[in-house]
């Protein structure tokens, strides 16, 4: 009778253990997996089209002179121009963009961000 007692209470703390593994975070959910590359581009392209399109697109009012925007693949081909135009120092061939402004800490760090990943318009 001893070792079927033994055996049961065994089961019970294995399950125990099984089931407080398996436990959510205290916000009530599981963690989520970090952000990948692709979460980047999506957003790069909203700060575009809300700061650069003015000029840089083909109806824009610089006729997209001297690079548009108007496509994923016109963004990603830039990235290093784009990270630059925000973020690295102002030079005679590196102006500020937009012009006339400037683009949020937080926007710029997603720039960077998208930059230091490689630019692609996916992962």
């Amino acid at each position: 009778m001893k070792t079927h007692q033994c055996i049961v209470l065994f089961a019970i703390v294995i399950a125990f253990v099984t089931f407080n593994s398996c436990k959510k975070s205290s916000t009530g959910t599981t963690n989520p997996p970090p952000a990948s590359d692709s979460t980047y581009f999506p957003k790069v392209k909203t700060i575009i089209q809300n700061n650069c399109l003015t000029c840089h697109s083909s109806s824009g009012t610089w006729a997209g002179r001297p690079t548009a925007f108007d496509t994923d693949s016109s963004i990603a081909a830039q990235h290093s121009a784009i990270k630059a135009a925000v973020a690295d120092p102002i030079s005679p061939v590196n102006q500020r963009m937009p012009q006339g402004g400037a683009l949020s800490s937080g926007d710029i760090d997603i720039i960077v961000k998208w930059y230091e990943k490689g630019g692609k318009t996916t992962d």
